[in-house]
């Protein structure tokens, strides 16, 4: 090393006897573990799992999962406020669309019937005519052809 009197003090040179020796940490405790918030300690609290007990069963899961079973169950004999609470919960998470798995489709006899009404209106809605004149026509029509 070199001595003390050789050696210029200032900005990024600290004094010899000040400076970290070889292997030493700067920070020996370590970063301090920040405190969790809510939202951290709602999820750690609803992924917990727990037993309950529901119609003479033993049932477990995450608390979130009974929670939700229970309500249900809640809502399905008929509790009001159950049924209010579910309703907010499904409306606030799916949305107000319908979540109906089938969607219904026409017969082809109808959809073809459609595609002709439709396709009148706009040729009628070209040549001038209103769409009530349209509509007559059409209906006059098939009347015809089902007599």
């Amino acid at each position: 090393m070199t001595d003390q009197n050789d050696y210029e003090v200032g900005y990024g040179k600290p004094p010899a006897q000040n400076r970290w020796t070889k292997g030493q940490s700067g920070n020996p405790r370590g970063r301090p573990k920040a405190s969790r918030g809510l939202k951290a300690d709602l999820h750690a609290e609803l992924i917990s799992r727990m037993e309950i007990q529901m119609n003479g069963k033993r049932i477990s899961g995450t608390k979130q999962q009974l929670m939700l079973k229970t309500l249900t169950a809640r809502a399905a004999a008929g509790d009001v406020r159950a049924i209010k609470a579910l309703v907010d919960l499904v409306m606030q998470v799916f949305g107000p669309e319908d979540r109906g798995g089938d969607t219904k489709r026409l017969s082809a006899q109808d959809q073809q019937i459609l595609d002709e009404l439709l396709g009148r209106r706009t040729e009628a809605a070209s040549d001038g005519t209103t769409s009530s004149e349209s509509d007559a026509n059409s209906v006059a029509a098939q009347e015809a052809g089902d007599d």
